[in-house]
């Protein structure tokens, strides 16, 4: 079984993992403001991210906030679905952190109590 996360590199996952997943553009997107009007082309948008549930079933997170209740397992187990493909997003974030770590002398702590 892997080990927990700590709170600290839990959220700095999840900080990561909204950053990225905000940074998509579709340009064939149209928009429309109000009245019908054509305001332009393209519209950028969050990717959805797809959390494993132990029992095997899926979770789409729509929004920019992986939920609190989301255990350790379902955060690292996060990927975008890119039709038959997936890109293990977490996991890849997980193994930049370690790179960091160790290569670069990250540490990710939590951030002092006020």
């Amino acid at each position: 079984m892997p080990q927990s996360l700590s709170k600290a590199r839990r959220q700095t996952l999840l900080q990561m993992e909204s950053l990225l997943g905000s940074e998509c553009y579709n340009a064939n997107i149209q928009n429309y403001g109000p009245g019908g009007v054509r305001e332009a082309e393209g519209r950028s948008f969050r990717y959805p991210i797809m959390l494993r549930a132990a029992d095997g079933s899926t979770t789409k997170v729509r929004d920019s906030v992986i939920p609190p209740t989301a255990t350790d397992e379902m955060v690292r187990s996060g990927y975008y679905a890119f039709g038959a493909n997936q890109l293990d997003v977490m996991a890849g974030l997980e193994k930049i952190l370690w790179y960091l770590e160790k290569h670069h002398g990250l540490v990710v702590r939590d951030a002092p109590q006020e």
